[in-house]
């Protein structure tokens, strides 16, 4: 991620950290109307109401743009994750983000900050351009870690500890699993909640008891 720019006080600082916030603002609005494939800087410039060179003095460019907002969503999903004890109590707040984003009409960020459809976007984008890649296989040791740790809690909240290799083989498939669930809800919005929530709960019931 490219440094804001230094010196001055604390109130130049608080200048910087909104200009930068207001840019990934602007970025966020950019992307989700015209994903990451179609955005440009000048598009950023233009939302955002200043000039692309004031951009690049935070922003080398639109890979760092991305690694900026995809490290805040990363940050928001391992706060999330942290304060789950069980993956039964996972499936319940997953559903609860859905019903956030049925009510809002979008699968864009609503409260706790998660935004499917910018999860979608990286994703493909970064099956195009090498720097998306690279910033998104920079941030995976860290969710894996986040959801190795979820699973091993949860089998300890159960009295099943797991040793290496089961707790590595059932991470894979509750990461699977979430973000599955996260393509599926963007491509079909209207499945049964219910349905849903039984298929989720035996799902982790076998992963994690």
């Amino acid at each position: 991620m490219s440094p804001m720019p230094t010196g001055g006080g604390a109130k130049a600082r608080a200048r910087q950290e909104s200009q930068r916030a207001r840019i990934l603002e602007a970025a966020r609005k950019c992307f989700s109307e015209g994903g990451f494939h179609g955005t440009g800087m000048s598009a950023i410039a233009r939302e955002a109401g200043m000039s692309q060179g004031l951009i690049y003095r935070y922003f080398t460019n639109k890979a760092a743009i991305i690694q900026a907002i995809t490290e805040e969503q990363r940050e928001e999903r391992r706060e999330a994750l942290a304060g789950i004890a069980t993956c039964s109590e996972l499936v319940e707040r997953l559903l609860e983000k859905i019903d956030a984003w049925r009510e809002s009409g979008t699968s864009g960020p609503c409260e706790g900050g998660f935004d499917a459809a910018m999860f979608l976007e990286v994703s493909a984008e970064a099956t195009r351009d090498a720097d998306i890649a690279a910033v998104v296989m920079s941030q995976e040791p860290q969710i894996w870690e986040d959801f190795e740790s979820l699973v091993r809690r949860s089998a300890e909240v159960a009295g099943k500890p797991l040793d290496a290799d089961a707790l590595r083989r059932r991470t894979v498939v509750m990461r699977c699993l979430v973000d599955g669930l996260i393509l599926c809800y963007v491509r079909d919005p209207g499945q049964d909640r219910e349905v849903l929530r039984k298929s989720l709960q035996e799902a982790v019931t076998a992963l994690c008891l």
